[in-house]
């Protein structure tokens, strides 16, 4: 089997994971809780945002861990602005992003990227992808497996 060829595997580690569930469909959501968690210095560095079937949106971010209580401020914040929402907070996950260049005219990148860490039995809590990215939030134990698992599916520089 051919290896895809990419541009690398970037890996970011030592994350939290929070899904905040229960937010209304609305404009601005997003941006007010992400304003939140700025607000009390959380970097976020993986965003995905969706809606569930009963119309109610859902917020997913990663960020670095903390032993501050800055966290639980920004959630109690975010809280503040709607409070029929429910969090749910995964510690210890790393974000894997392999990038391209032009994953757009390549047919099947995702899937291998998706399959790779399945065969393995890796799941993949949250996916995000670019034009020229795939990302996915694991848990951290996971890691050096998938990377192997990666490495063995595409042509890493």
């Amino acid at each position: 089997m051919k290896k895809e060829s990419i541009g690398g595997i970037i890996v970011d580690e030592k994350l939290t994971f929070v899904r905040i569930f229960d937010l209304p469909d609305e404009p601005d959501w997003g941006g007010s809780a992400l304003e939140e968690f700025c607000f009390y210095g959380q970097t976020v560095n993986f965003i995905s945002e969706n809606m569930d079937s009963r119309g109610k949106a859902n917020l997913s971010v990663t960020l670095h861990q903390d032993e501050s209580d800055a966290f639980k401020k920004a959630v109690a914040a975010i809280d503040d602005l709607h409070e029929e929402m429910s969090v749910e907070v995964i510690e210890h996950v790393c974000l894997l992003t392999v990038y391209g260049p032009h994953f757009k005219e390549r047919c099947g990148l995702a899937a291998t990227f998706f399959r790779a860490l399945g065969i393995r039995g890796i799941n993949i809590l949250s996916i995000s992808t670019s034009i020229s990215s795939i990302s996915a939030i694991i848990e951290e134990h996971h890691l050096q497996d998938a990377l192997n698992a990666l490495r063995n599916v595409f042509d890493v520089p």
